[in-house]
Parts: structure tokens; sequence; C-alpha cells
């Protein structure tokens, strides 16, 4: 990989290596993941929620929260 610093190159190796994976594999994965929290985040800045609903997206960001840190 160019322009990779060492440190990150051998991180990114150990934990493909981890998931039993190439490192291409691997790095392609991490980068569709950032891809669609790029997409989510975008959607998230322009909803606009219904007329007339008092649910707001700090609420509905507070109950994602909470369902996730009780799992």
């Amino acid at each position: 990989m160019r322009d990779v610093p060492d440190d990150v190159y051998a991180a990114l190796a150990g934990a493909a290596a981890a998931n039993h994976q190439s490192l291409s594999a691997f790095v392609a994965e991490r980068l569709g993941e950032v891809a669609r929290m790029v997409g989510v985040g975008d959607y998230a800045a322009l909803y606009q929620p219904p007329v007339g609903s008092a649910v707001t997206i700090e609420d509905s960001a507070a109950a994602v929260r909470a369902v996730r840190e009780a799992s």
C-alpha cells in the first residue's frame, strides 16, 4: 500500500489476519463501512421530521444510543 505509514499498515494487516481476510478485502470492507456512515450522516443532517411530529433527531439519536448501551 502506498503512502500508508508503517504502523498503520501493520495494524491493518494484523486486523485482516485476525479476521481471516486478505488485506485488500479487509480495507475494502472498512471503506464500505465508512462510506455508509457518511451517507447516514448526510441523511440525518437533511432529515425533516413529519409535520406535527414532536419527535426530534435528538430524541431519535438518544433512543438509538439507549438501545445500543442496553445491548
